[in-house]
């Protein structure tokens, strides 16, 4: 899996302790058959059960859980928002895990 980060993302992540951790997940209520959606955040999740190790990119720390032990080829981190920015994962250009 490659991972590439955008300069802005990168800034935004360091400014916050420099730690990313990135997984799937599907949505709480909804039907059977619904992707799972990329999440990316600054803090750990809940459960921290099933990251891997920690991946050095562009000076961050990155923790990615990968659903099923399936991985991206590309793994893009981006920044999202100008009034609210956020960290925004996604798994070969697609917000969705596929």
């Amino acid at each position: 899996m490659r991972i590439e980060v955008s300069r802005e993302a990168a800034d935004f992540v360091l400014a916050r302790g420099g730690r990313l951790w990135v997984w799937s997940a599907r949505p709480a209520m909804c039907c059977s058959g619904t992707p799972a959606f990329m999440h990316a955040a600054t803090e750990p999740p809940q459960d921290v059960e099933g990251f891997g190790d920690s991946v050095p990119v562009s000076g961050l720390q990155i923790r990615f859980r990968a659903p099923a032990g399936r991985a991206p080829d590309v793994l893009e981190i981006g920044l999202h928002g100008k009034l609210r920015p956020r960290v925004e994962a996604y798994w070969d250009g697609c917000l969705m895990a596929l």
